[in-house]
């Protein structure tokens, strides 16, 4: 399947929500991409499919950080998540940073540890506890509890 990775633009907005119908967090997500504050990166298919997504944070505790990254389950498995990945890494560097952080659930989200580990990231810690807000498809705010292990990889 071909598939091109770019920056995401304002006029995204309207595909992105049929990935995650979230209009409030995307809108915030390109306004601090013009702030370059991060880079919202998309994969997309025909100009009118958005696969999936994900972000490079640049200022989370000075840190570089890949976040938020997502696949559409339909097209799951075909190497989109590596190639969106890949792509960070290479901005990343090109932004002139050695390396690139990541944190991931290790257990809601045992896959992504395996294709991160498999792309070269190390962990830097153990499993930790942390409560934040999020919001479900209805806009509704609610408190969770997660684990986190943190892994990085060296850019060079």
């Amino acid at each position: 399947m071909e598939y091109g990775i770019r920056l995401a633009e304002k006029e995204d907005i309207r595909v992105l929500l049929d990935v995650r119908n979230n209009k409030d967090l995307f809108t915030t997500y390109l306004n601090q991409q013009e702030k370059k504050e991060m880079y919202l990166l998309v994969a997309e298919m025909n100009k009118t499919t958005i696969l999936g997504f994900g972000l490079l944070k640049l200022n989370s505790n000075l840190l570089h950080k890949l976040s938020d990254l997502y696949v559409n389950e339909n097209y799951r498995g075909l190497g989109i998540g590596s190639g969106l990945i890949r792509e960070h890494e290479k901005l990343a560097r090109k932004l002139g940073y050695f390396e690139i952080f990541v944190s991931v659930d290790p257990f809601e989200n045992p896959k992504m540890i395996k294709l991160i580990t498999n792309l070269g990231y190390k962990r830097i810690t153990e499993p930790y506890s942390r409560t934040a807000l999020f919001q479900n498809k209805d806009g509704i705010t609610y408190e969770k509890a997660y684990t986190r292990v943190d892994l990085k990889k060296s850019l060079n």
